[in-house]
C-alpha cells in the first residue's frame, strides 16, 4: 500500500485535512486524513499522591467532561516541553519530573495524531495561564475516585481512560467492579 500526493483541502487553527491517494490490492482509492501531528496528555500526581483532573467544556460534544491535561506539540517543542507548558497553562502546576507512560495513535482510522502520555510528579504550583477559549475547572481527587469515575462512565475521554488504566496496569493496581 502506497500513499501518495497528499493534498491539503482544509487549513484550520489546530489541524489540517489532507486528501490522499493510496493503493490496496492493485486498486487506487481516495481518503481523507486529519493532519494533527504530535500531542501530549499528562497524568499528574500531587505530592500527596492525588490526581489532578480537569472538568473541561468541549465544544465538539457540547458538554463538560472529566479529562487529564493535554495539548498539541508545537513545531519548536519536544513532547516533554509541551507537557510542561500544558500543565502550567491548564492546571497552574509545573512538573519537576515527567515519566513516559505510553505512545498511542488515538484515532488511526482518520487521523495521523500521535499521543505521548506522561506521568507528572514533583509538582510546584506557579499559577495557571489558560488560553482565552478554554473553560476549565481543576479538580484534585484520589486515584481510586478517578478509577471509579471511569467505571461509572463519568470519565469517557479516551486519553484519560488509557492513562488511568495503563498506570493501574503498570503498577499492579487491581480494579474491582
Amino acid at each position: 500500500m502506497v500513499v501518495s500526493n497528499p493534498k491539503k483541502v482544509y487549513t484550520g487553527r489546530r489541524f489540517n485535512v489532507l486528501k490522499v491517494l493510496y493503493r490496496i490490492n492493485g486498486s487506487q482509492h481516495t481518503g481523507e486524513v486529519v493532519d494533527f501531528g504530535n500531542a501530549v496528555a499528562i497524568l499528574p500526581f500531587t505530592n500527596d499522591g492525588k490526581i489532578i483532573m480537569l472538568r473541561q467544556y468541549r465544544v465538539a460534544i457540547n458538554k463538560w467532561i472529566y479529562e487529564i491535561p493535554a495539548g498539541k506539540v508545537e513545531e519548536s517543542e519536544s513532547p516533554e516541553e509541551t507537557a510542561v507548558r500544558e500543565m502550567i497553562e491548564e492546571t497552574g502546576y509545573r512538573p519537576g519530573r515527567l515519566i513516559k507512560l505510553i505512545t498511542i495513535y488515538p484515532s488511526p482510522g482518520y487521523s495521523n495524531e500521535i499521543l505521548h502520555i506522561f506521568e507528572a510528579r514533583d509538582l510546584t504550583y506557579i499559577g495557571a495561564k489558560r488560553e482565552e477559549d478554554e473553560l476549565i475547572n481543576v479538580i484534585v481527587m484520589d486515584y481510586n475516585e478517578a478509577l471509579n469515575r471511569v467505571l461509572s462512565e463519568e470519565v469517557a475521554d479516551g486519553k484519560t481512560l488509557i492513562a488511568l488504566l495503563y498506570y493501574a496496569y503498570k503498577h499492579g493496581i487491581r480494579l474491582t467492579f
